[in-house]
């Protein structure tokens, strides 16, 4: 049977991840034990995350999931290579799980395999012809792909690296490879409904749930329309399983959600324009010319949307909007590529925090304070006992003021306040 291990946003939770846990455990076992590595305040695309995360945490027990660990910040709004290579470490540590499920669009684990092996080998047909691309100004996800047609044993695979959750596959697959973790085995589940990228409702009576993306846009226009958040809920709820729809609703009632980027614009233009040049190139993602044009653009920001204008403002061939949004959220909280450098000296993710577990969860968490390789934290306030490792106590920080920064922009005034991360204890459902 095994413990599976899975790596997710959970942005919100919907059908289309309750149908992965079963299709898991249809596989290897109804009482198989599923342990996930969720993003926190802020997702793996640049944006702030509809929901905290401790409802989305709670969603996930209540649904199916035993045990959810929170990805640090610098992991969890990173390019695709740095999320799963932190989320893969981060499992591994945990010292109990042994497999590695992940969302594929084919389906296939082979041809996956194939292209994560090939990646991790690189070539040098394959590094020059990627230099070659990159040089020709194209951003690394279409240079990468079209190397990979030139070079690749199957050309026909690089379509792979297309799609988002086969890219994000081939990286968790490159992790355990560059990590050397054997023991823990990667499954490949089919992906059920609306493609990720599809932001739009599927028509009555279609095959699968809507996609994360297409729920929440649903939610923000009905909402942004004026009508009460039970409206809101019921254009979505046939692709929500119950408890995402009672805690979500809760949650939009109480103003508690939901957090959208524009709400941190004055703080970013303050960023990009008050910050000396060569402090905003140290920000994680901002070099290579990407922070000063974004600068230039904060000067005269105007319309009905301008955070969508700043984001569009540094697009280019070169620089996909993923890639300035998070560098928008690394200027936020003040990511440096320094601290990433640090990061990367020490190994990765310097420790384990718990957000929630269920009956079965407890039983895990045992195992874990036996065999886990990193520190085991039920709250924020517990990183303050490794105050000797500098990293952990940096990735700590800007854990916390993440959680700040989302929860100070949360609708209801009353309910903004700093710290609550720091002493807020783990959900046991």
């Amino acid at each position: 049977m095994g413990t599976v291990g899975i790596v997710t946003e959970y942005n919100p939770f919907h059908l289309g991840h309750a149908w992965q846990l079963r299709e898991i455990r249809r596989r290897l076992g109804a009482d198989t034990p599923v342990v996930v590595v969720m993003s926190g305040p802020f997702v793996q695309r640049g944006e702030p995350a509809f929901l905290d995360p401790g409802t989305r945490a709670r969603c996930a027990l209540k649904s199916g999931v035993d045990l959810v660990l929170r990805l640090p910040f610098p992991y969890a709004c990173a390019s695709a290579e740095r999320f799963a290579a932190g989320a893969v470490a981060l499992l591994a540590a945990t010292g109990v799980v042994d497999v590695l499920a992940f969302g594929s669009e084919s389906g296939e684990l082979g041809p996956l395999e194939g292209l994560a092996d090939f990646l991790v080998e690189e070539p040098e047909a394959y590094r020059a012809a990627l230099r070659l691309q990159l040089d020709r100004g194209v951003s690394f996800a279409a240079a990468r792909q079209a190397a990979l047609k030139e070079t690749a044993p199957d050309p026909a695979l690089a379509d792979r690296v297309a799609e988002p959750n086969d890219i994000l596959g081939i990286e968790y697959l490159k992790a355990l490879r560059r990590q050397g973790l054997d023991r823990i085995r990667p499954m490949a589940v089919h992906r059920l409904g609306a493609h990720d990228r599809d932001a739009s409702m599927p028509d009555p009576g279609a095959v699968g749930p809507a996609s994360a993306t297409a729920i929440r846009a649903a939610l923000l226009d009905a909402l942004r329309q004026g009508h009460p958040p039970a409206v809101a809920i019921d254009r979505v709820r046939p692709s929500l399983p119950p408890a995402t729809a009672a805690l979500a609703l809760h949650r939009l009632l109480q103003g508690a959600a939901p957090v959208t980027a524009d709400t941190f614009l004055p703080t970013l233009v303050a960023g990009l324009r008050g910050l000396p040049p060569e402090a905003l190139d140290a920000i994680a993602g901002m070099g290579e010319g990407l922070g000063r044009r974004l600068r230039e653009e904060a000067r005269g920001l105007s319309g009905p949307d301008p955070m969508s204008a700043l984001v569009a403002g540094g697009v280019s061939r070169r620089f996909p909007a993923s890639r300035v949004r998070r560098a928008l959220c690394a200027l936020l909280v003040g990511l440096r590529e320094s601290d990433l450098s640090a990061f990367d000296a020490a190994g990765g993710p310097r420790f384990l925090r718990v957000l929630g577990f269920t009956d079965r969860g407890r039983t895990l968490l045992r195992g874990m304070r036996r065999r886990a390789t990193l520190p085991l934290f039920l709250k924020e306030s517990d990183s303050l006992e490794h105050a000797a490792d500098p990293a952990l106590t940096r990735m700590a920080e800007l854990d916390r003021l993440a959680a700040d920064l989302w929860a100070l922009a949360v609708p209801r005034q009353a309910l903004r306040r700093t710290g609550g991360d720091f002493d807020t204890p783990v959900d046991m459902v």
